[in-house]
């Protein structure tokens, strides 16, 4: 899979620098907009049919998304949690044989473009769409006026095929990002799992923390932009680098005074220095809530316990 960011204007996106950058793509291809947020069951369905449709009509498959999240910009006092980083919506999109995935930035500038010009424009004459595939809660372009009757309009003007794809549904619930966010929220993981069709993981780099850990017997590896996961507040059994059991906390360690939320995890079994480099991991129960203890003492002994917990899995 070829990843890029398409040129809509001077300013670089935010994240993910690295990515080639691309005015217009050379090809024709079958296309899916949208935030991917999370990749769940109901985004690997939308992705199949786009598989089928463009063998069937010899295009290229592409992924167009969006960086950094558009309710970012558009409600930032929302405060949506975003449930995959950049990176990681790119690790994930590569395992299912796509041909191309684009970025483009989301701000306030490419907030106001009209609908139609977004169709025209964008996904027709600049990343060559000849067949359009939507979901059926899809708006876009200038306050979200664009529709599926404005696409087929357009699409039958230039000369390609716009298709409204059905909700996907399992057990009774229509799978989105925003159930899945609403479980991991509560530290309902298995039920999160369900829908995701997978655990649910980030992998962030390692930073430097406070050495607190390491004082009490348990080293943690602090991880970097989890601030605003989509995680309750607590301790979690994880595996870390698909091998490695350990306990995480996610919150403000009360105990210690903390003052803005932090992943932190103690990985079973290991020793050595991680600073700087990038870990997956994956959480697999919530085991208690966050709490504040009376004493450091207090505090290894209950560790010791989450660590046991952990470890049963």
């Amino acid at each position: 899979m070829r990843t890029f960011f398409l040129k809509i204007s001077d300013k670089p996106c935010p994240a993910g620098g690295g990515l080639e950058t691309l005015e217009r793509l050379e090809e024709n291809t079958a296309v899916i907009v949208g935030n991917f947020d999370g990749y769940h069951l109901g985004h690997r369905y939308l992705i199949e049919r786009l598989k089928k449709r463009a063998e069937e009509k010899g295009l290229k498959t592409l992924i167009v998304t969006f960086c950094p999240h558009p309710l970012r910009v558009l409600a930032p006092k929302v405060g949506i949690c975003e449930l995959t980083s950049m990176e990681e919506k790119e690790e994930i999109l590569k395992e299912e044989g796509l041909d191309y995935l684009c970025f483009i930035r989301f701000d306030r500038d490419f907030a106001k473009m009209p609908a139609r010009e977004f169709l025209e424009d964008v996904l027709f004459r600049r990343l060559g769409c000849r067949y359009l595939l939507v979901g059926y809660d899809w708006r876009f372009g200038h306050r979200r006026e664009g529709e599926i009757e404005l696409a087929r309009e357009v699409g039958k003007k230039l000369g390609f095929e716009v298709e409204l794809a059905q909700p996907f549904t399992l057990n009774g619930h229509v799978v989105s990002s925003t159930l899945i966010r609403r479980l991991l929220s509560e530290g309902r993981l298995k039920e999160a799992e369900t829908f995701l069709g997978r655990p649910y993981w980030v992998k962030r780099k390692v930073v430097r923390g406070e050495g607190r850990g390491s004082k009490i017997g348990f080293p943690t590896a602090n991880l970097k932009d989890t601030e605003n996961l989509c995680l309750k507040e607590g301790v979690y059994a994880v595996r870390v680098e698909n091998r490695f059991p350990g306990v995480a906390n996610y919150g403000y360690r009360p105990t210690f005074g903390g003052k803005k939320r932090v992943l932190e995890v103690h990985i079973h079994g290991f020793s050595g220095d991680l600073r700087g480099k990038v870990i997956k991991v994956e959480f697999l129960r919530f085991i208690r809530e966050e709490r504040k203890f009376g004493s450091v003492e207090e505090l290894r002994r209950q560790i010791e316990k989450d660590l046991q917990s952990a470890l049963e899995l």
